[in-house]
């Protein structure tokens, strides 16, 4: 699950993963001043969650107000490390483990304020993997050995493809980093798929606005846009002036334009209207069969069914159809198989130019989210809460508007309300 939004929603996302940990929490934070994350991290040791808080040793951390020996009072560990010895991807400078199977990630800084104009977002994965590659990472940083929990070796030994097998004289040597590369793409395939569902989902919400604000007020907007044109030709007609031609102008365009805007939609299909928790479930569907349906991650002989198949899925996710997902759902499992990997190079250097390239559409896909999220539109619609409400309070001020036109339109002469 991907969270992308303003810092103080993603305060809250991480604050909720947090009350579900029952075991332990992991946290590694390069940067840390929060003081509502680290209350949520008091509340996990006061109910007996184990914490354990990795910080730098750095000056943001020593010049913090957070009185860290709280959490060292409640039985909580805290570990300071020197911000020289810090390294790794943006993803592993600030990372939370909830009971050693979930993994919170991101470019999300655990601090009370983000760099201005910045889009940040963190990752949600539930995968066993994953999670395996942030206990280890967390372990390297405590200088501590850490038990493979499917194989059963402790990390400092070798990699289990590199070891002998008991019984056998030889075994073929294998990269150890060849798995954490391979686990590196992964991961990279998991944001760029989740900036992709996020970019989806506004543009699904954008069009459900469209077509909901059209049901409501669209006849209304209509006659309102007609309004205002015609008085806005009356009166150049009446002045003649300069900047009044261009007002008509502006008006006439505005209308036809929208004109066309409502004959377009009226041949597509309506959206369905979702609750809240069809919605969540809409989206987490789409996101599981996008992973199995991209064209970029299917074997060549499967790319071309991949692609009318991901141009399904695009299409029943931007009407909300989460009916018909489901029946979708039956059908790419059918087709093309739960298990749709991409297979990956085998070679340490075509799996290091791999990554490059997926780090290129990610930073891409990154620029294309942040565009619409930061249009006009979505900002607009974002802000609105009951959109109902909102409809209502512009259907008032459209009849006012029309009413003022009216008005101005009966006292000019007959001639000029051509």
């Amino acid at each position: 699950m991907q969270v992308q939004a303003h810092f103080s929603g993603i305060q809250q996302a991480i604050a909720r993963q947090l009350e579900s940990a029952t075991q332990s929490v992991r946290v590694f934070a390069d940067l840390f001043n929060d003081r509502d994350l680290f209350e949520a991290l008091l509340s996990c040791q006061r109910r007996g969650v184990a914490v354990t808080l990795i910080i730098t040793d750095c000056e943001v951390n020593r010049q913090s107000s957070i009185a860290w020996e709280r959490l060292s009072a409640l039985g909580g560990r805290i570990v300071r490390l020197p911000a020289a010895s810090v390294s790794g991807d943006e993803f592993d400078r600030s990372f939370c483990l909830i009971d050693g199977t979930s993994v919170i990630s991101g470019d999300f800084k655990w601090t009370s304020v983000q760099d201005a104009g910045t889009q940040v977002s963190i990752l949600i994965q539930c995968d066993t993997e994953i999670s395996e590659h942030f206990m280890r990472t967390f372990a390297r940083m405590l200088d501590e050995p850490w038990q493979f929990g499917s194989q059963g070796a402790v990390e400092g030994e070798g990699s289990s493809a590199a070891n002998l097998q008991q019984g056998q004289g030889l075994s073929l040597y294998q990269d150890p980093q060849l798995d954490e590369l391979r686990l590196r793409v992964r991961m990279m395939e998991a944001r760029i798929l989740a900036v992709e569902t996020e970019t989806a989902d506004i543009h699904r919400q954008i069009h459900l606005f469209d077509h909901q604000q059209e049901q409501a007020i669209g006849d209304l907007m209509r006659r309102y846009l007609d309004l205002k044109r015609r008085y806005l030709q009356a009166m150049f007609r009446e002045s003649q002036e300069e900047l009044q031609r261009q007002q008509a102008q502006a008006a006439e365009a505005v209308y036809r334009q929208y004109q066309e805007a409502c004959s377009a939609r009226s041949m597509e299909t309506a959206p369905e209207e979702l609750d809240p928790q069809q919605q969540r479930e809409l989206k987490q569907l789409y996101r599981k069969l996008a992973m199995q349906c991209h064209p970029d991650r299917v074997r060549d002989e499967d790319k071309v069914q991949a692609k009318v198949f991901f141009q399904q899925l695009q299409l029943t996710f931007q009407n909300s159809d989460l009916t018909r997902l489901k029946q979708l759902k039956v059908r790419i499992d059918a087709g093309l198989g739960v298990k749709a990997d991409l297979v990956l190079p085998d070679q340490r250097h075509q799996l290091e130019l791999h990554l490059k390239e997926l780090q290129q559409t990610l930073f891409q896909r990154n620029q294309q989210l942040a565009s619409v999220s930061q249009s006009s539109s979505w900002r607009e619609l974002s802000a609105r809460g009951n959109w109902s409400t909102w409809f209502e309070q512009q259907a008032k001020r459209l009849k006012a508007a029309m009413q003022h036109y009216m008005t101005e339109l009966d006292q000019l002469a007959p001639e000029l309300r051509v």
